[in-house]
């Protein structure tokens, strides 16, 4: 059976819809559903697309962030362990730091070196002590003359010692007579500024005194 699709527009009533031909309706419904998707898409869709775009973004981004704090988690040991070893060079160090009381016998220390090298031993002094952040310097001056062996053993056993020394300002001059060289230099060492009571000092060593001045 063959049925007449064709229609004239101008017959269509559009006052009144019930009366249009079933080829004019579908074609409205058509064109309204396909009218319908496309708002729908661009008001929900596209929207959710622009946000899962973000999202796969921020994904991107932190993973980025993960990765460098399981990198820095990595070598969280190893800091502590360096970090450990540096500490306990510092309290080695620390521990070598004369108190108040210590420091007559370390010039003992010095002199004794000097006697042991037969050097002629002209000076040695304490100074007056020097702050130095939160240390204090004491400088020991010392002229001792001897030969050239016995000025360079008498150095080594003063760097030698069991407390912090350290030696500056060298001064090596001839001289006549057996003991050919005079040496001028400045011992220094080192102790805690004063603090008070129950201070915590660097490396965890606690002091609950203040020790005497010279």
């Amino acid at each position: 059976m063959n049925v007449d699709l064709s229609m004239n527009l101008a017959d269509v009533d559009i006052a009144d819809v019930g009366s249009w031909p079933g080829a004019v309706k579908a074609l409205c419904f058509g064109f309204l559903a396909t009218t319908v998707l496309a708002l729908g898409y661009l008001v929900v869709i596209a929207d959710k697309r622009a946000a899962l775009a973000d999202a796969e973004h921020r994904e991107i981004e932190v993973r980025r962030e993960i990765a460098a704090l399981a990198a820095t988690a990595s070598g969280l040991a190893a800091h502590r362990t360096r970090l450990a070893e540096a500490e306990a060079a510092l309290d080695e160090s620390l521990a070598r730091l004369p108190i108040d009381t210590e420091v007559p016998g370390l010039v003992e220390d010095i002199t004794r070196a000097a006697l042991d090298h037969d050097l002629v031993i002209d000076r040695i002094e304490l100074g007056a002590e020097r702050q130095a952040g939160f240390y204090r310097e004491l400088p020991i001056a010392i002229s001792v003359a001897g030969d050239y062996h016995d000025i360079g053993g008498f150095a080594g056993d003063i760097a030698g010692l069991s407390r912090l020394v350290t030696l500056h300002d060298f001064d090596l001059t001839p001289r006549s007579g057996p003991r050919d060289l005079d040496l001028t230099i400045e011992a220094r060492t080192y102790r805690y500024a004063e603090q008070a009571p129950g201070t915590f000092v660097p490396g965890g060593a606690r002091r609950d005194h203040t020790p005497p001045r010279i």
